[in-house]
């Protein structure tokens, strides 16, 4: 039975937060598209770190996405896993996506002039550091108010 009172509280709307920008950020750093040509991407020429950070924001949006499902299911992810483990899971991923959004902000600048990759990169970044963020509070709710 789907829930979706709970995606109305304020973990909920976080959560759904960080599935769509975890979404936006994979599709920005993988989906290439130049003039009529679009492939996906997953290692950039002179970008050598892009390729963690496609896989720590992939990693980042399959929690999201399995919270978001125990949240659409009525089901109680502290209850089950208890908050200490949780937490852990949560500051976890947010150390991830602080190294994914630093790398991220050091290609802004690299990449600077880039015809391609400059434009994806500010994008890439701006999301990332809204999952930071979204974790910090998260993080802060779990622990002062739960």
């Amino acid at each position: 039975m789907v829930d979706i009172n709970r995606l109305l509280t304020l973990p909920g709307i976080i959560n759904v937060v960080q599935v769509a920008c975890g979404f936006a950020a994979l599709f920005a750093s993988s989906f290439v598209w130049n003039n009529t040509d679009t492939y996906i991407q997953f290692i950039y020429r002179g970008f050598g770190w892009q390729t963690l950070i496609v896989f720590i924001l992939l990693f980042t949006w399959i929690f999201a996405i399995a919270m978001l499902l125990n949240n659409l299911l009525g089901r109680d992810v502290q209850e089950t896993v208890g908050k200490k483990r949780l937490l852990i899971v949560y500051v976890i991923c947010l150390c991830l996506l602080i190294i994914s959004a630093a790398l991220e902000s050091w290609y802004c600048d690299k990449s600077a002039g880039h015809p391609v990759y400059h434009g994806r990169f500010i994008a890439v970044t701006i999301f990332n550091w809204i999952l930071v963020a979204s974790y910090i509070v998260l993080i802060g709710l779990t622990i002062f108010f739960t």
